[in-house]
This record gives C-alpha cells, structure tokens and sequence, in this order.
C-alpha cells in the first residue's frame, strides 16, 4: 500500500472530520448518539458502539473516537466497558496496520477475560478475534489458524453459532491466501451452514459468499464465483460496510479480468476509487489507481491511461481552498515517481518518443530532488554532529588536564585490581574448562547408554514379534485350521454353535497377532501406514454391519513420521472408537479422517449417532474410554470426545503440544 503524505490545517480537518457526516447512514445515527448522550457512561456506550463500525468510518475519525472511548472509560470502574476501550483502541491500530500495537493492546484484555464465563466471553472472543486478524493481514497464517481453531473449538462448547461462523470463514479465507480453494470450500461451507437471514448474520454471509466466489474463480468456475460475488456485494451495500465492500469489489473487478470481461472489470475499479473517495480513505489507496492505470495499459487503453496519470499528478496548495470542494493533490515526489513511471510507459507504448524522452529527464529529475533533498538533510546532520562533538571534545579535554595529576596512582591501583581480576577470570576459566569436560564425559556415557538401551529394546522387541508369529501365531492358525475341519465333520452336532464360538475367537486371535506384530516389526511408521491397517480393519467387521457406511478420508500432504508405539497406540485408538460407534452409537455413517500438513496433524473419527451427552461421566464409568485416554497419553498425543451438530459423535486425536 502506498500512502500519500500531505499537511493540511490539522485542527480545521479534524474539526470537519469529527463533526461533519459519517460515510453511512449507520454511522451517521451512532454520531448522532454520541451527541445526544446524556451521561458519561451512556457517552462511552455509544461511542463504543460506533467504534464496532470501525470498516466503515475514516481513519482519522476513528483514531479521535477511539483514544476519547479510552481516556472516558479510565474514568469509569466498570471493567467491562474499559475492556471494550480498549478493544476500540486496537480497531484504531489494525486500520492502521499496526500489528505489534494490535497484539500488545489485545493481549492482556484476553488474560483478564474467561472464556467460561458468559459475562466476559464476548469480550473474549472479540479479542481474540482481533489477535488472529492482525497475525493473518501480515501472512503469519500459523500463529492465526492457532488462534482460530481456539475459538472455533471453544465456540462449539459454547453453542455460540454466530462466533463460530465467523471464525469458520476466516480459516477458509486463509486457505485461500495458501492458495488451497478446495480446502476453502469445506471451511466455508460449513460457515455458511451456519448461518441464517436474520440481520446479525448479514455481514458475515456477505463475506463469505465473497471467499466462496474468489474460490470458485480459482477453479476456474465463472459462474459460480459470479453468483457468489454478486451476492456478497449485494449485503455489503444493503448493510454498508464500505471496506468490505471495496475489498468485494476488488475481487469482483480480478474475476471479471479473468473471465475477459473488460468492460465490466473497468467499471468495478471505478466504482472502487469512488467508494475510497465516499469512505475518505481515497488519498491512501494509491494502489487502487496504479491498478486502474494498469488495466487501461493491458486492455491497450492508453489514452485514459495517460489522462487518468495526468489528473493524479495535480499539485496545489493543501492550506488553501478556493471553491469549498474537496481536492486530493499529490505533491510527495516518492507518489509522483509511481505516476510518471506509469506516463512514461503509457507514452513509450504508445509511440510517442518526444513525450517518452520527456517524462525520462521528469524521472531523473525527481529522482535528484529527491536524493539532493535526503543528502542536503544529512550534510546538515553532519555538519551538527561536527560541531557538538567539537565542544565536548573541549570539555574532555579540560577534565583531562584536571584529572592527570592523579592517574598515576589511580593507574598502579588499576593494575593491582586488573592483575587480581585475571588471575581470578583465568582460574574460572580453568575450572569452567574442567567442569566441561566432566560433563562432555557423562553425555557421552549416557549418549552410549541410551543407545546401547534402544538397541536392546529394538533386538528384544524383534525377537517378541518373531516369537509371536513363529510359535503363537503358528498355534492360533492350526487352532482355525482345525475348528474348520472339526466343523465340517460335526456338523450334525449340537455342539456347532460352540464350535463356531470358538473358531470366531480363534480368528480374533490371529487378527490381532497379526496387528501387534505390524507394528513390532516396523522400524518406524507414519500416518498413512495407520490408514493403510485401518482399511484391513474395516474390510474384516465392515460384512458383519452392512446396514452402517463406513468412509476413510486422507487428507495426507505431509506425512508424519511416528514410532512403532506411536502407530499401535493410535491405530487400537481407532479401533475401539470405531467399534463403539458401530456396537452402540446406532450410526448410520462413520467417517474416518486422518491429516497432515506444515501446519496441522491430526485424526478425526466421526458419526452420526445418538451422540454423548456427558463425556465426563461416561470416561468415569467405562474402562474402554479411559483405556483410550491411557494410550493416547502414552503416544505423546491428546484425545478428546465432542458431541456433533445437531448430533453424532467425534473422537479428535491430535500431537500433544511440546
């Protein structure tokens, strides 16, 4: 973004700016609460509230609002209202694009505010909304899907579908900055789902029918991101919330360009640049203008774009007015470099060599200006720098004469103290030295022991899966082998049914040997060797319930490695979610989730059965959940139970934090 600077009679804008009209309707009814408020408190509520429209309302007017909402509120003892201040100050800061201010100002108010208490969990949410959005507008998208899976885990406990909704479409809308829009879609799907027509949720579906269209542009399908896009300008017009408006019709205008619809991109962009002049931010979006410029070259448009550059280069006095008309003069030499850049390829194109030629010596000439400017600001520094360090020469010299006299003894006890301090330094640093060695020593013996320990364990554990497979395993299938046989020669006897038990039991047996010797067998595992034996798992029960449908989904990018403990603990995880679900989940459809990226691991077993109503309770009665709870600690990884929506169950399995 490049920002035009200009002085003005300050305390003259600031005046038209805080008392003249807001840029909506919306606006406009809160400052006129502002003005009609009668009581401190009934003041800073107000003010508060129009500080929410922080999108939609100038910088410069936010920034006055919201530092008078926090010196009003420092005088008030309700904590909730300092919070929300605060919070006011931070919209200020993030309008500005200052993240380390968002993040410092933001922090402590989500210390101070519990989630789990329903008279700060607004607050709470509000904040931390606010610490993800500032991660995300400076592409620190790990630390924002950090905070955003937070909320979204914790709007779910709380049933708060509008916070959940919201934060929903944010993850999506940064899959799109990762370039993922099928991953996008999931996420934003499922946001949209969740939502209504009511008037609350009005700005929310607008911005995510506007991510659904810029997804499905991505995939190269027009009309579907057309219908999309349309309807999210659509809300933000109706709602008029002019920056996300802007920002619509930016995406609008690239999807009409990519589509080859010139005249309808062109169009967008006008109507951009008119809504910045509408929202007073029209003198610091110079990149809207460089793209209207562009698209004028690429569309061989060249003499609006020559025009368009020449009305951007106006100069003029910014302290006087001569009609009352408000004017936009670009005088900073650094913006004009950018629009005679822009001429001087326009003319280039365009043929016309004497103005080419011209606008070249205009480039340097500015460029000189400006570097004769920045030098003649350092000669002077200099020259200063030159002259002060004179005078304390003076002076240093001078207490150098008084001083003289004396250093000779202050010199022959300075040494005393210097030989004493290396003598002291030097035996530290032997002992230091010494001490480093010992402990290189006992590393390395431990290193030795270690190693000697996992070797053991490594031979021990192969001889175990040898020995199980050699001799139980061997035992188990002649047990099979013979019911088998047994069975078909007794079939007239009323003992079959103990004979089939039995051989169900047998089989069981070798199912799982055969589970308990792949893992002992690997060296090392990953994920997709987990849902690879997982699939072996559910051919084998799948015909004994074939009323249930059964899906694993891998949505593998970057398979993680884990030990041989690690995938068996996990896989018998698995392997009693699945069972619980199919003996008393009554589910008609189990999912099996399992995924890895730079960014996010984890395993998701979900249905949609009866579901649970008290995960507490049921980890206290049943062995099978607290088995599970058991294993998933022993693999260094965190289970957890959540009832779906509107019901069903999902076991999340994710790395324990490190």
């Amino acid at each position: 973004m490049r920002i035009i600077h200009y002085c003005t009679g300050i305390f003259l804008l600031l005046l038209v700016s805080l008392c003249g009209r807001g840029q909506t309707r919306v606006t406009d009814s809160l400052l006129q609460r502002v003005y009609s408020a009668k009581g401190q408190e009934q003041q800073l509520k107000a003010i508060l509230d129009l500080c929410d429209e922080y999108k939609s309302m100038a910088r410069d007017t936010l920034d006055y609002y919201s530092f008078l909402a926090r010196e009003i509120a420092g005088r008030t003892t309700n904590k909730r209202l300092k919070d929300l201040a605060e919070l006011a100050v931070a919209y200020d800061y993030m309008r500005w694009g200052w993240t380390d201010s968002v993040l410092f100002t933001v922090a402590p108010v989500i210390q101070e505010n519990d989630v789990a208490d329903p008279g700060s969990r607004a607050v709470y949410f509000k904040a931390s909304r606010l610490k993800a959005m500032s991660y995300a507008m400076h592409s620190r998208y790990r630390e924002a899907l950090t905070v955003l899976y937070r909320i979204v885990k914790e709007a779910e406990t709380y049933k708060d579908t509008l916070t959940l909704a919201e934060n929903t479409n944010s993850i999506g809308s940064i899959a799109l900055a990762r370039n993922k829009p099928r991953e996008a879609l999931t996420w934003l799907s499922g946001a949209l789902a969740l939502t209504t027509d009511a008037p609350m949720h009005q700005s929310i579906r607008a911005a995510i029918f506007v991510n659904t269209a810029e997804a499905y542009s991505l995939l190269k399908k027009t009309d579907s991101a057309d219908s999309n896009i349309e309807k999210g300008i659509r809300i933000f017009k109706e709602t008029e919330n002019l920056y996300n408006l802007a920002i619509a019709l930016q995406k609008r205008s690239a999807i009409f360009l990519a589509s080859g619809k010139l005249e309808a991109a062109e169009s967008t962009l006008k109507e951009l640049i008119a809504l910045r002049q509408q929202s007073g931010d029209s003198a610091v979006y110079v990149d809207d203008n460089l793209s209207l410029i562009d698209f004028y070259i690429q569309t061989d448009q060249l003499g609006k774009a020559i025009q368009y550059c020449k009305n951007a280069l106006v100069t003029g006095d910014l302290h006087m007015s001569n009609d009352g008309n408000t004017k936009n003069f670009t005088n900073n030499i650094n913006i004009r470099l950018e629009y005679y850049k822009a001429l001087a390829k326009c003319y280039k194109l365009n043929g016309d060599d004497s103005s080419y030629q011209h606008m070249l010596e205009q480039i340097i000439t500015a460029k000189d200006s400006f570097y004769h400017y920045n030098s003649a600001q350092a000669i002077a520094e200099l020259q200063t720098n030159y002259e002060v360090q004179k005078k304390e020469n003076t002076i240093i010299q001078q207490k150098l004469d008084i001083t003289r006299k004396n250093n000779r003894f202050y010199a022959f006890l300075g040494m005393a103290v210097f030989i004493a301090i290396i003598s002291g330094l030097l035996f530290y640093g032997y002992r230091k030295k010494e001490k480093y060695k010992l402990n290189a020593i006992l590393e390395r013996e431990k290193l030795i022991a270690a190693q000697s320990v996992t070797k053991a364990e490594e031979n021990e554990r192969k001889r175990i899966a040898a020995d199980l497979h050699d001799n139980l395993g061997a035992y188990a299938a002649s047990i099979v082998s013979n019911l088998d046989f047994l069975s078909l020669g007794q079939e007239r006897m009323q003992n079959n049914k103990v004979l089939h038990e039995l051989r169900n039991n047998s089989q069981a047996i070798v199912s799982q040997l055969n589970d308990t010797i792949w893992a002992l067998k690997k060296e090392d595992l990953s994920l997709t060797a987990i849902s690879d034996r997982i699939k072996i798992f559910i051919q084998r029960i799948q015909p004994s319930y074939p009323h249930i449908a059964i899906n694993v989904i891998e949505a593998i990018e970057k398979d993680l490695a884990l030990t041989p403990s690690q995938a068996f603990h996990l896989f018998r995880i698995m392997q009693e979610a699945i069972t619980n679900s199919l003996k008393h989940g009554r589910a008609k459809e189990i999912s099996i989730l399992l995924e890895s990226d730079d960014t996010v691991s984890g395993i998701r077993i979900s249905d949609d059965g009866t579901g649970i109503k008290d995960t507490d309770a049921m980890k206290k009665e049943g062995n099978g959940l607290l088995n599970m709870q058991k294993r998933a600690k022993e693999a260094g990884w965190t289970i957890e139970w959540h009832a779906g929506l509107p019901h069903g169950t999902s076991v999340i399995l994710s790395p324990a934090a490190k």
